[in-house]
């Protein structure tokens, strides 16, 4: 303890900041930096991957370790997969498991603002002794609105607002893309959903997949949009309210899954899945990385940008019904 006291005094700031009222998710009014200088981020892909992308004065981050992925060593999950960062080819200090956070080292980092997402709200008292802490609501904000609070926080809503426009010339160039081989985007369906450990997960909203799909106008089954969460685990019995033009999945390696082993949960869950559900039967369903695809980045936005031009939107396909 007392070596943790002696941590929180290095932490004072030397000198003192302007500062401004921040309401943040947790429906607090929180005094923070008007120019944050050392921002410490518990969540990569959710606060490490947009900090980063931005040039926010970011110096610490969360971080995971998954078997091979890194050599072993920590990684900020999502930053690592899109830009390539760690924690030994950046200045960034390690604030251990965003599950289980180092507060000595959050103290040792000497942050002037914390970013946490709503889960942690048992931290905030622990923290905010520290430095002002902001908490982001990560599922209940759309991705863009949920990236600009970010960017808002960490003082750089100037250069977010910037790369805001440039992606919405790609949208708006992919669009008209889509406007010249398919009639009706409405009228194709695509689903996203995975099997793991013999359960069904179905997805409403899962980041920048969802966002593109809406944006380019395709369709989500009705019984996905109903969903009262992001996600949720569905029974195989349900399989048919989920069928679509289009089925999406994921993977990830640092967990051991490729696209392979993720068609074999299939299989083992539902045996004569790729025969119920319209999209496998046709070759209309494929994977994502899920790394690259759940970092909250414009980069991921332009990645899932172009998947779906290309496996969607300038493809023969069978529609759903037509056999």
């Amino acid at each position: 303890m007392r070596g943790l006291l002696a941590i929180l005094l290095l932490a004072l700031p030397a000198h003192a900041q302007e500062m401004r009222p921040y309401i943040d998710d947790a429906g607090r009014t929180v005094e923070i930096p008007v120019a944050p200088q050392r921002i410490a981020s518990l969540r990569g892909e959710q606060f490490t991957t947009p900090l980063w992308e931005l040039g926010a004065n970011l110096v610490a981050s969360s971080g995971r370790q998954d078997g091979d992925k890194n050599g072993g060593d920590p990684y900020p999950r999502g930053a690592f997969d899109i830009f390539g960062i760690d924690f030994e080819n950046t200045d960034l200090a390690f604030l251990g498991n965003p599950n289980a956070p180092d507060f000595e080292a959050i103290a040792a980092a000497r942050p002037d603002l914390i970013l946490i997402p709503d889960w942690r709200e048992d931290d905030i008292d622990r923290l905010s002794a520290v430095a002002p802490t902001v908490v982001i609501g990560i599922w209940s904000n759309p991705l863009l609105e949920r990236y600009r609070k970010i960017a808002d926080a960490a003082g750089v809503l100037d250069v977010y607002e910037a790369r805001l426009a440039q992606f919405e010339t790609s949208l708006s160039d992919a669009r008209a893309v889509v406007a010249d081989t398919i009639p009706d985007p409405a009228d194709v369906t695509i689903t996203v959903a995975d099997v793991f450990d013999r359960e069904l997960v179905a997805y409403r909203d899962y980041a920048a997949l969802s966002h593109v799909i809406r944006e380019l106008g395709f369709a989500t089954p009705p019984f996905i949009l109903a969903l009262e969460d992001s996600n949720a685990r569905i029974s195989p019995e349900l399989l048919p309210e989920i069928d679509g033009d289009f089925l999406i999945g994921t993977y990830s390696i640092a967990f051991g899954q490729t696209p392979t082993s993720q068609r074999a949960q299939w299989e083992a869950l539902v045996p004569v899945w790729d025969e119920v559900l319209h999209a496998p039967r046709h070759n209309q369903h494929f994977f994502l990385d899920r790394e690259r695809m759940r970092g909250v980045s414009f980069a991921a936005l332009e990645t899932t940008l172009a998947i779906l031009l290309s496996q969607v939107a300038t493809r023969d396909f069978v529609p759903l019904g037509a056999d």
